[in-house]
């Protein structure tokens, strides 16, 4: 059989491989046409359909790439452009060169990676070479392309090739191009490096070999981590000669006349701009239990005992031996996975609260990277554009739980004092009867041992020290604790048994219990007293765990009573499970929300038979329709449950949703409603009386099954549709978390999240944290970078005012959005903060830019519906009716003598008017004096 990478070598050396380059922005369309012009076929694949349109007419929307070289690329057939995946399975290459975000403050977005893996994933063929060419952290392509592609049953170095080679493109520079910059490759194995060079060197001969994919991953971002940095040290430099009223251009224009050891970088609007709310919760895994808590509340506790770091005002936690409830968003299982990171941060910006259509809630800063459900697959989007109708992923399934039998031994809860006042009784055999082995300790340890046999009783401080020194025969399992004397005693199990009857009793106790404190701690249950089967379950269960109680009703308020007055007992509640003491903190101990189904279950029946509802109706209506009687038959029914305890609420919720239930909920109440034939008919069997009575009669009833429309299941998950996205108000102090593997975690409502750190040169800082470094450095630039939309406001603040104008109603134009110039990609503009700012300041904001025809920010003033601006046309009226013109991208297709002729005030961010001479008293830029000195420029 022919070697598939000889054969491969054979079709790339007389051009018969063809290619598909996936992603056709400004990488993927000078590489699709570079290959193509050396004679190749290249099928480019893109989900932008007005991409695909504008090259099947021959048409470049990229400034890089003539319009005359794709015209005829496509009329000789060796350019194709397509949205269709399947084409995936007749080429030899495939290059993948979808968008990553850029932008420091935002959460890693592999989405496009993820998606693109996936759909060749599922049409590889044996013998095809992928390149992954998007900037991405290292191990990206072992940890997130590999696994998808393997997944196919092909092996990568044996049925297929991959390895990475970072794009190394300049927009707009016209030296620098994709067929004479040297490239870097690293391969999965050495014979995948060894065949992408024999590719890639028939487009660029300089091709630098690295020993893996990391090493290349890692040489992109040395790249842009050494332009960030250097940015930031120009922008700082910039502000302070704009204070020394020198400027700093014509500076770099000198330093840069030396030979060796300086490279120019210049200053500009800085680099385009997350994570949950204080109240939101998590579900942390650690030490046998989960516990559910607010992400704020976990944070002050996990900084106890972990690794802190502060820096750019963030305090950063290094967690160890803690796992988080994840989802793996690659095939749809729920689990627990590491929790490496929580962050601490002070945040005057935007929060949005994302509500759905059965009531779940959220609220996160503006760009949180939330799961979404589309097309088959999940996906990230930024909060700022959920829209409602957008599908949020919501778990109903709980990892696996081995059943183990649980037991809860609380002698070892007693502090001395309460050791002393505790005396202890054989469950079943009596101390007499080990009186031989017993007698010759107890005269020398207890002044009455007789007594002991008399009525079998002894101090449970004497029997700790005879177990102590190993005569005791009586286990612990075997005791009764006694407190209290004459008529008022009590006993309980010294080591009680957590089977269902006692975590049914719990479930009776958050929902109807109480813990009150005069002399002593004292439980009290109160039911309707229409409820006896619930009085009779609860007293059993008592009754059966030896535990004394009284019982009274009430009947000025129908109700029952049943009092356990064992200081123990409340102890045992209270302290050691921490179920809390009134109906506004309880909780379910931590452990039991791990334990097997059966004991969950035994849980939830108590807590619903408890504070849950039983809603049926059932009757005929009968009205009048075009003069016709009709009869409407009705019968309907719901469970309901209310808890004034945000966190027990919480935990009920990931209780059923656990076991399947997918309930509803009350607007702004802490309540919740299950409905539907199929739910409804699994919790009957956990009433009893009238509720039941009432759920059967609607099963009795029921003519045919209504379809539940408020989510759509898919096993281990559903996904519930976006009602509505609106302003919330402002946090001080969000956190964001750092998950392994999976990258997601489980937040309020079994809403699945992905994390909220950040990327690109930023996506090293925090890969660095799994090895317990920190890139001070590189967040140091990312500070100042951070702050320069602020500067920029304020320059246009000054300028306005110098001409006897105020910010807050001044009309401000936007020149140009895009990141950088003459790109057509503006998802991490620095001209969206600016645009933020302007507008939270109260200016009018509308911009111009020939690659973005529409534009979407958030601000605090529009968040209710978000805001999306379109480009208006650049005509001598519009600019001539603005106070100010700002410009952010510098464009080389903007005339600046004509905008600054007509414009009464322009901020130049990016010194794209150095060139102008006419007007330049209009002019204030970024790094230079606000009084124009003479410089080489003038």
């Amino acid at each position: 059989m022919p070697d598939i990478i000889e054969i491969l070598k054979e079709k790339i050396e007389d051009k018969s491989a063809s290619i598909s380059v996936i992603g056709l922005g400004y990488v993927g369309l000078p590489l699709a046409v570079a290959f193509a012009k050396r004679g190749y076929l290249v099928i480019g694949l893109d989900v932008d359909g007005e991409k695909i349109a504008a090259i099947e007419r021959g048409e470049s929307y990229i400034l890089d790439v003539a319009g005359e070289e794709v015209a005829l690329l496509v009329r000789e057939g060796r350019l194709k452009a397509t949205t269709d995946y399947d084409i995936l399975k007749e080429v030899d290459v495939i290059f993948i060169c979808v968008p990553t975000p850029f932008d420091e403050m935002k959460a890693p977005d592999l989405s496009f990676i993820v998606a693109a893996s996936e759909g060749i994933s599922t049409r590889l063929k044996e013998g095809q070479l992928i390149i992954l060419q998007s900037t991405t952290y290292p191990g990206t392509t072992e940890e997130v392309v590999l696994p998808i592609l393997e997944k196919s049953g092909l092996k990568a170095g044996l049925d297929f090739h991959l390895a990475f080679s970072p794009e190394r493109v300049n927009p707009g520079d016209k030296v620098h191009t994709v067929e004479n910059t040297p490239k870097v490759l690293g391969g999965i194995t050495p014979a995948c490096a060894e065949l992408a060079r024999y590719l890639l060197s028939k487009l660029t001969p300089d091709i630098y070999i690295v020993s893996s994919t990391r090493v290349a991953e890692m040489t992109k971002l040395l790249e842009n981590i050494y332009r960030s940095v250097n940015i930031a040290l120009v922008n700082e430099l910039a502000i302070l000669c704009e204070r020394m009223g020198i400027d700093i251009w014509e500076v770099i224009e000198a330093a840069k006349t030396k030979p060796f050891g300086f490279m120019p970088f210049y200053p500009g609007p800085g680099v385009g701009g997350h994570c949950l709310a204080e109240d939101e919760y998590i579900f942390v895994k650690e030490k046998g239990e989960l516990i559910v808590t607010k992400i704020g509340e976990y944070f002050s506790k996990a900084r106890r005992n972990a690794i802190e770091q502060k820096y750019m005002g963030t305090t950063l936690l290094k967690l160890e031996g803690v796992e988080i409830l994840s989802f793996n968003p690659l095939n749809g299982e729920v689990c627990y996975k590491p929790l490496l990171y929580m962050s601490k941060r002070r945040y005057d910006g935007k929060m949005l609260r994302i509500v759905t259509d059965d009531g779940r809630h959220l609220t996160v800063t503006d760009g949180h990277p939330m799961l979404v459900w589309e097309g088959g697959r999940s996906i990230i989007k930024r909060a700022f554009d959920i829209q409602p109708g957008d599908q949020l992923i919501v778990l109903i399934q709980m990892p696996e739980t081995e059943e183990q039998v649980l037991t809860i031994d609380l002698i070892s809860y007693l502090s001395e004092e309460e050791i002393a006042r505790v005396r202890v009784s054989p469950k079943t055999e009596k101390f007499s009867a080990y009186k031989d082995e017993l007698t010759p300790h107890l005269r020398y340890k207890h002044k009455y041992y007789w007594d002991i046999y008399r009525y079998n009783c002894m101090p449970l401080s004497l029997y700790l020290e005879l177990e102590r020194l190993e005569i005791m025969p009586i286990p612990r399992s075997d005791l009764y604790l006694r407190t209290g004397r004459g008529s008022s005693w009590n006993i309980i199990p010294a080591v009680l048994s957590v089977n269902e009857d006692f975590v049914r009793l719990l479930g009776y106790y958050l929902s109807e219990g109480c813990i009150s404190e005069t002399k002593s701690l004292c439980t009290r249950f109160s039911f309707n007293r229409d409820e006896q089967g619930y009085i009779t379950d609860l007293k059993r269960i008592l009754e059966k765990i030896g535990i004394r109680y009284s019982s009274y009703r009430d009947r000025k308020w129908n109700s029952h009573y049943i009092k356990v007055s064992s200081y123990l007992f409340s102890k045992l509640v209270k302290d050691v499970l921490g179920c809390g003491t009134d109906s506004y903190e309880m909780r379910v101990p931590g452990f039991l929300l791990l334990a097997a189904k059966p004991l969950r279950v035994s849980l939830l029946t108590g807590l619903l038979r408890g504070d849950g509802d039983v809603y049926h109706e059932q009757g005929e209506r009968t009205y009048v329709k075009n003069n016709k009687i009709y009869t409407h038959h009705i019968n309907t029914a719901e469970v309901g449950f209310f808890s004034a305890s945000a966190v027990l609420f919480q935990q009920v919720v990931i209780l059923l949703q656990g076991m399947g239930f997918v309930p509803t909920f009350k607007k702004n109440k802490p309540r919740l409603c299950l409905y539907g034939a199929e739910q409804l008919d699994k919790l009957t069997p956990l009433f009893i009386g009238e509720k039941r009575a009432k759920l059967e009669r609607y099963k009795q009833g029921r003519r045919k099954r209504m379809p539940n429309k408020k989510f759509i299941n898919y096993g281990s998950f559903v996904t519930v549709r976006v009602q509505e996205v609106s302003k919330a108000k402002g946090n001080d102090i969000v956190y964001s978390i750092e998950v392994k593997d999976t990258h997601t975690f489980v937040t309020s409502y079994g809403i699945v999240v992905h994390n909220c750190i950040p990327v690109d040169p930023y996506y090293l800082s925090w890969k660095a944290r799994e090895y317990d470094f920190y890139t001070k450095f590189i967040e140091l630039a990312a500070e100042v970078n951070q702050d320069m939309p602020y500067h920029v406001v304020e320059k246009i603040s000054e300028g306005l005012n110098s001409q006897g104008k105020s910010l807050r109603g001044a009309k401000v134009l936007i020149l140009g959005v895009a990141f950088k110039r003459d790109v057509d990609d503006a998802r991490n503009s620095p001209a969206q903060r600016v645009i933020e700012l302007l507008l939270s300041k109260g200016a009018e904001v509308s911009y111009n830019d020939p690659y973005v025809p529409s534009f979407k920010v958030g601000d605090n003033v529009f968040y209710s519906k978000g805001l999306k601006l379109e480009s208006v046309d650049l005509t001598e009226e519009i600019i001539k009716g603005k106070d100010c013109v700002v410009i952010v991208a510098g464009h080389s297709l903007y005339d600046y003598d004509w905008i600054v002729r007509h414009a009464s005030l322009v901020v130049d961010t990016v010194n794209a008017t150095k060139s102008v001479r006419e007007g330049r008293e209009k002019i204030l830029r970024i790094g230079a004096p606000n009084t124009p000195h003479a410089s080489r420029d003038t």
